[in-house]
């Protein structure tokens, strides 16, 4: 029996999040290097890691409020990138400091 090759179509549809090959660079340093996730729907997800590890970055490329050197970020099959406000209707984010939006 012959697998079914997955396209990136697939993914779309029973994914949640997705980030691909997401890259964000502050000058020289790489603060999120070649990130690439896919969040199916209903699962639930966390980042945990070390102070300057790419967290923060990566939930501000991800809410529109940050923009990646290079990648691309889908919600609910909505490409946040291009479509920004759309993907604001459907998220919630809580930074760690007052008046980001």
């Amino acid at each position: 029996m012959q697998k079914k090759k997955v396209t990136f179509d697939d993914i779309k549809k029973s994914s949640q999040v997705i980030l691909n090959n997401l890259y964000k660079s502050f000058g020289k340093f790489n603060a999120v290097d070649n990130l690439t996730l896919h969040i199916k729907k209903g699962e639930i997800f966390g980042f945990v890691g070390h102070n300057g590890a790419g967290k923060t970055t990566t939930m501000k490329i991800t809410a529109g409020l940050l923009a990646p050197s290079a990648g691309s970020v889908y919600i609910d099959g909505i490409n946040a990138l291009s479509e920004r406000n759309k993907v604001k209707r459907k998220i919630g984010y809580m930074p760690d400091f007052f008046g980001v939006y």
